[in-house]
């Protein structure tokens, strides 16, 4: 493991929830990932050769992911060409502000053939004064011990920053697992990640950030007054994803066997290896699987000044994959 190291939390937020109502979109409503922020974070960081690629996977054996998702080693597959957005996924949470001023489309199909990337992706947008958090969850029970997530994101042109959003995975046992924020879980009840933009000016992190996996977990470190926020895992050098372009994003968990540091993550950029950590205790116990994984976006009203301005957060998302294997990155299908 790499030496840990103080950083500020994302952005510099509290955390604070801005009284909003959850929308039980469908099944019931998620946790508020925004209260997950606050005090200092830890970092450990990591470099790979810019030269690093994983092997071709399984996206290779199926050009345009056609028959993807009748893979073996495939859980779930939405490319967001048809349906509702949405309606593959076990819940989407949807966190509208009392009093709402304006009734801004939270979650659409995008057809404008400049911007989508097949007939259809999917848009999600916060808005300042309509809702705070859209987000999509799709559950594994009784889970895994190694996971893989692949799927594509665009940040708009009005994404300055956020509060939290981006790609997750989480172990949860139910009933509670997650304390609190600024606390550590119980080894045998919860961890999470999250693989996300963080933007700092200061380091040269202009909109929308530098990808980070932003993490709770039993063995997390603390900051100088022991509370325990959300630890950095940080790919080195930096990389800050260009707006309005497509990216290929795919992160690899595995769980640790009780009582041993080996657990591992990994994180891929367009098919390039960018990412990679060892030594990870997530766990204490073999029954903590991963069995959750999601694609979120938060910002609370009262940070969207210190969040680079603006009264929108718009960002897209495709072609998502998850599964037991590597994926890497959708095959070209040749006429």
């Amino acid at each position: 493991m790499a030496e840990a190291r103080p950083r500020p939390a994302p952005g510099g937020f509290t955390g604070s929830e801005s009284g909003g109502t959850g929308d039980r979109v469908k099944r019931r409503a998620g946790t508020v990932w925004g209260t997950l922020l606050g005090g200092m974070a830890w970092a450990f960081g990591t470099s790979v050769p810019q030269e690093t690629a994983f092997p071709s996977g399984l996206a290779a054996r199926y050009p345009g992911d056609a028959g993807i998702g009748g893979d073996p080693a495939v859980l779930f597959h939405d490319d967001f060409e048809t349906g509702e957005v949405g309606g593959k996924w076990d819940e989407v949470y949807i966190r509208r502000l009392r009093g709402a001023a304006v009734q801004e489309p939270a979650l659409v199909p995008e057809t404008d053939p400049g911007i989508a990337r097949g007939a259809r992706s999917a848009r999600a947008r916060l808005h300042k004064e309509s809702h705070e958090d859209v987000s999509l969850f799709k559950r594994f029970r009784p889970g895994f011990d190694e996971l893989y997530m692949r799927h594509y994101v665009r940040y708009g042109p009005d994404y300055g920053s956020h509060g939290h959003g981006g790609s997750m995975f989480k172990a949860d046992w139910g009933r509670g697992g997650f304390r609190g924020a600024g606390k550590a879980p119980d080894g045998d009840k919860f961890f999470w990640g999250t693989l996300e933009p963080i933007c700092r000016p200061d380091c040269g992190w202009g909109p929308p950030g530098a990808l980070i996996f932003y993490a709770y977990w039993w063995k997390m470190k603390p900051d100088g007054r022991g509370n325990h926020w959300g630890n950095w895992f940080q790919p080195q050098p930096a990389f800050v994803p260009p707006l309005q372009t497509w990216l290929c994003v795919e992160w690899r968990v595995r769980a640790n066997a009780p009582g041993r540091e080996d657990g591992e993550l990994d994180c891929w950029i367009d098919g390039r290896k960018a990412g990679e950590f060892r030594g990870i205790e997530w766990r204490s116990a073999e029954t903590l699987k991963i069995n959750q994984v999601g694609l979120t976006l938060w910002l609370e009203p009262a940070s969207y000044e210190r969040a680079g301005g603006g009264t929108t957060r718009t960002v897209w998302y495709d072609d998502v994959v998850v599964a037991t294997r590597y994926i890497g990155p959708k095959a070209v299908r040749r006429p």
